[in-house]
């Protein structure tokens, strides 16, 4: 019964690696998904802001400025995100990003899951 629970744990084990490692293969790409999404949502808040402070222009008593300019603002942050998530992971390595590899959590050589 004891050596049967010690194969069933092994066996688990070599399964729960094999799942995370399936995990972090699939979701390796998603940094690159964050930085488009935050691309184009950066871009579409930027143009949203002129459009509005171009509202503001036309006709002050209607549309308030600070409509368009927090809608800048906002795009402006998303912009600068994937430059700051850059900057972040290069800290963390010294400045090296070649060190940083999200798809085996590994910093430096140093696995979680070996």
């Amino acid at each position: 019964m004891a050596g049967s629970s010690g194969e069933a744990l092994a066996g688990s084990a070599t399964t729960f690696k094999t799942m995370s490692q399936n995990i972090i293969a699939a979701s390796s790409s998603f940094q690159s998904l964050i930085s488009t999404v935050c691309w184009i949502g950066g871009a579409g808040l930027g143009v949203a802001g002129i459009f509005k402070l171009k509202q503001h222009v036309d006709n002050p008593g209607q549309t308030a400025m600070k409509d368009g300019l927090i809608r800048i603002a906002a795009g402006g942050g998303l912009l600068a995100f994937p430059f700051i998530q850059s900057a972040m992971q290069g800290s963390i390595s010294n400045g090296n990003l070649n060190k940083v590899n999200a798809s085996s959590l590994s910093i430096d050589s140093v696995s979680v899951f070996t």
